[in-house]
C-alpha cells in the first residue's frame, strides 16, 4: 500500500495534534512555570508546523506556507534545547536569541530559493538548523542534573536520533538530490512524517515524566522565581550573587565574613551501590542540617553537585572556625537520623575575610581548597584556609 503525501501529512497532523494538545493542556492546568512551559511551546510550534504544511499540501499559501512551516519546525528543537537549559538552571536568553536567528534564516531561505528549488526551497538550510539544535538539545540533556535522570537519557536518545535522521537526509539531498529514487523511497516527506510522529509521541512521554519528576538530584528545580529551592537552599548562581553583595557591603565596614563549604564525600558511589533514593535521602538530610545549624542571618546555597556553602558574619577567625565546627556537628546529627541508615564522610572548609580579603572568588576557592585538604587529611573534619589551623 502506498500513501500519498497529503494523507500522511493529515495523519501526522492528527496524531501530533492530540499528543501536543495533551502536553500543552497539562502544562496549563499544572501552571508549570519551569522547563515544562518551554517544552510546551516546542510542542505548540510542532502543532503549528503541521497546520502550515497541510495548508501548503492543499495548495494554500504557496512559498509563504513553506517558509512559515520551516521556521516553526526549527523552533521545535530550539525550545526543546531552551527548556533543557532551564531545567539545568542555565541562562536561556542567549539560546533564545540564537533560536530566533536560525528560525529567521530558515524563513528567508525559502523566499530566496523558491524560484530555483520550488517546494524544496530552503530545505537544506532548515535541515542544517534542525541538526544543530537537536544536537545542542541532546548535549544539554547530558549535563547534570538532567543527566542523572534516566528519562533525561531517553530524551537525549530521541534528540540524537532526530539529528541523525536529518543529517542523513541532508547528505542524500545534497548528493543525490530530492528527485532521486533513494531520497524519495527512504528519506522523502512521507518517511519524514512517520518519523516525526514516532519521535513526537516518545518525546511527549519523556518530557512529561521529566516535568513530574521530583527528586533532589533535579536541583530541587521546583524553584521559586527567586532562584531558591523548595527546601530553602539557594542555587549556586543565586548564592554567588547574594554572597557577593554581602561581602562587598562588609568590606565597607571592615566586618568579618566567613564562607563555610560543606562537602559530602562518596555520594556518587552511594548512588551506584544503594540507588538514587538513598543518595537523595543523604543529600536532603545534609541540606536541612546545614540550614538548621547555620546562623539565622546567614545564607545557604549550593556550590556544586555535592557541595553546599554558607556565607555568614564572623567577627574573628576563631568565630569562623567555630561556625564551621558547629555546622559540621549539625550535619553529623542530621545524617545520623537519616532514613537511609548510611553515614557518609562530611568535610568542611572555612575561609575568612581577615585571611583572604574581600574577594568572593578567592573566598570560595579558599573554602573549597580547605575542604579538599580536610578530605585528604586523616582525622581532619574542619579546616580553615590557613596553613596551621585545623580541627
Amino acid at each position: 500500500m502506498s500513501l500519498d503525501l497529503f494523507t500522511v501529512t493529515v495523519m501526522s497532523a492528527l496524531v501530533a495534534s492530540v499528543v501536543s494538545s495533551t502536553f500543552i493542556l497539562e502544562t496549563i492546568f499544572s501552571r508549570d512555570a519551569g522547563p515544562g512551559r518551554l517544552w510546551a511551546v516546542a510542542f505548540f510550534c510542532g502543532l503549528a508546523t503541521t497546520v502550515a504544511y497541510i495548508a501548503w499540501s492543499s495548495g494554500v499559501g504557496g512559498a509563504i506556507s513553506i517558509a512559515v512551516g520551516n521556521s516553526l519546525f526549527v523552533l521545535v528543537p530550539g525550545f526543546m534545547w531552551v527548556g533543557a537549559r532551564r531545567f539545568n538552571d542555565r541562562r536561556v536568553a542567549p539560546a533564545l536569541a540564537l533560536v530566533a536567528v536560525l528560525a529567521a534564516a530558515a524563513f528567508v531561505a525559502v523566499l530566496l530559493q523558491t524560484p530555483a528549488w520550488g517546494s524544496w526551497a530552503g530545505w537544506a538550510t532548515m535541515a542544517a538548523c534542525l541538526i544543530s539544535l537537536f544536537v545542542a538539545a541532546a548535549a544539554e540533556t547530558l549535563r547534570p542534573p538532567l543527566s542523572r535522570i534516566r528519562s533525561g537519557w531517553a530524551l537525549a536518545v530521541v534528540l540524537l536520533f532526530a539529528a541523525l535522521f536529518y543529517a542523513v537526509r541532508l547528505v542524500v539531498f545534497l548528493i543525490a538530490g530530492p528527485d532521486s529514487d533513494l531520497f524519495n523511497r527512504w528519506l522523502g516527506s512521507v518517511s519524514a512524517n512517520i518519523v516525526t510522529v514516532v519521535l513526537t509521541v516518545v518525546a511527549a512521554i519523556v518530557t512529561s515524566v521529566l516535568r513530574s519528576h521530583r527528586t533532589a538530584e533535579q536541583r530541587y528545580e521546583w524553584l521559586t522565581e527567586g532562584g531558591v529551592a523548595s527546601d530553602g537552599v539557594m542555587l549556586a548562581r543565586t548564592f554567588a550573587a547574594a554572597s557577593a553583595d554581602i561581602v562587598e557591603r562588609a568590606s565597607w565596614r571592615a566586618e568579618g565574613i566567613a564562607i563555610v563549604l560543606i562537602r559530602v564525600e562518596g555520594l556518587a558511589e552511594i548512588r551506584t551501590a544503594f540507588g538514587s533514593e538513598a543518595a537523595d535521602d543523604i543529600s536532603g538530610a545534609c541540606r536541612q542540617a546545614v540550614r538548621r545549624y547555620a546562623p539565622a542571618s546567614a545564607i545557604v546555597g549550593e556550590d556544586d553537585d555535592d557541595r553546599l556553602a554558607v556565607c555568614a558574619l564572623a567577627p574573628t577567625a576563631a568565630d569562623a572556625r567555630r561556625l564551621g565546627a558547629m555546622i559540621y556537628r549539625g550535619c553529623m546529627e542530621g545524617l545520623s537520623s537519616a532514613d537511609s541508615g548510611l553515614f557518609p564522610v562530611v568535610r568542611v572548609g572555612v575561609a575568612f575575610t581577615g585571611d583572604l580579603g574581600y574577594d568572593l572568588g578567592r573566598l570560595l576557592q579558599g573554602a573549597r581548597d580547605a575542604a579538599q585538604r580536610a578530605a585528604q587529611t586523616p582525622g581532619a573534619s574542619v579546616l580553615v584556609d590557613a596553613p596551621t589551623t585545623s580541627a
